[in-house]
Formats: C-alpha cells, sequence, structure tokens
C-alpha cells in the first residue's frame, strides 16, 4: 500500500458504520505489522475508530493522537469523541492536547487546525476512510497531504467511488492490491 515505513495519517468522516470502523482497524493492523506508526484526530467516526483499536489490535507506542481539546474535556467540539481520547490516554497513548490552539480560537477553527497539523505529522502518507463524499475534514486532510506531495489513500464506505471527491489535478485510480483508491496526479508534458 505505502512503498515505505513510516508515520501514516489517519482520517475520514465523523459519521463512520460499523464496516467502515472495521476496515479501519483492519487496514492499521495490516500496516502496523509491516512496520508503520500513526497520526490522528479526535473527532468522532474513523478517528474514533483508530483510537478504540488501541490497545487490542495496536500497540498504543505506535499511534499519537492530536486533540483540539484540553486533557480536562474543555474545548471539545460535538464531535469530539472524548471517551475515546481519555481511553486511549489511559493506556499509555500519546496524546497532544489543545493540538491547533488554545481555548480562545474558534472551535471549527482549531478543528481545521489540528487536521493541518495531523498531516504535516506524518511523512509517509494519509488514508482516508469517506462515509460520504462530502466529508469537509476529509477533504481538508487530502488536500494538506497532496500539497506536501504525500500518497493519499481513499476507501469510500456505502457510496460508489465514481463519487470520490475531486482533488485538482489528477484522479483516483484503484490499488493493484484491491485495497482503496490512490490520487494520482496528473503529469503535464512541455512541448517547446
Amino acid at each position: 500500500m505505502f512503498n515505505q515505513h513510516g508515520i501514516v495519517a489517519v482520517a475520514g468522516s465523523r459519521a463512520m458504520p460499523a464496516n467502515g470502523s472495521a476496515l479501519i482497524v483492519q487496514i492499521t493492523s495490516e500496516l502496523a505489522a509491516r512496520g508503520s506508526s500513526f497520526v490522528v484526530g479526535c473527532c468522532s467516526g474513523a478517528d474514533a475508530a483508530l483510537l478504540s483499536a488501541v490497545p487490542g489490535s495496536i500497540p498504543p507506542s505506535i499511534v499519537r493522537c492530536l486533540s483540539s481539546f484540553s486533557s480536562k474535556g474543555e474545548g471539545a467540539a460535538p464531535s469530539s469523541a472524548i471517551n475515546q481520547v481519555f481511553k486511549f490516554s489511559r493506556s499509555g497513548g500519546s496524546v497532544e492536547w489543545l493540538a491547533g490552539g488554545d481555548i480562545s480560537v474558534l472551535p471549527w477553527i482549531r478543528l481545521a487546525n489540528r487536521t493541518k497539523q495531523v498531516i504535516n505529522s506524518a511523512n509517509t502518507g494519509l488514508l482516508v476512510f469517506f462515509s460520504s463524499p462530502r466529508s469537509r475534514g476529509s477533504l481538508l486532510a487530502c488536500r494538506c497531504a497532496i500539497s506536501r506531495n504525500l500518497s493519499v489513500i481513499a476507501f469510500p464506505i456505502g457510496f460508489s467511488s465514481s463519487e470520490l471527491p475531486v482533488l485538482g489535478q489528477g484522479y483516483w485510480a484503484k490499488n493493484t492490491d484491491d485495497k482503496g483508491y490512490s490520487w494520482v496526479k496528473k503529469q503535464f508534458d512541455l512541448f517547446i
């Protein structure tokens, strides 16, 4: 799936069906067995699915959580996975509290800043799990990853791959291992 070991960002929709959560755990467990580690946010859905897999399927030492709320839950948004983040922290997982700004920063700005931090903390690529092709936070994560030339692998859950969002100059291509769709940038040749 990814050519090198390293830190993989995980992002996705905040509303995730059970089969989507199971897929997240399956894919990240496979990558963990190959030596990858992960950075993830603090929201319900995809983030919560990965955090809930610790320490059962994934050791806490290979996951880092960037939380937009404080260690006391201050600044949490309605979509925050407070229980999963606290449980992850108690299991020995690393949490950076108030990633994206302090409490005075508006929650949606803090969440966007936190998403950018998640992507900036990765060095291998982004796994993104869409339960809707219009997931704004997931789209932001994809665009940030592409701007850093990181590989983006998407998993559409509950909708056709033809509905995956367009991310600029490029296209989605089915991976040869049948796991997800990679974003491929179009290459333009200049003729003189």
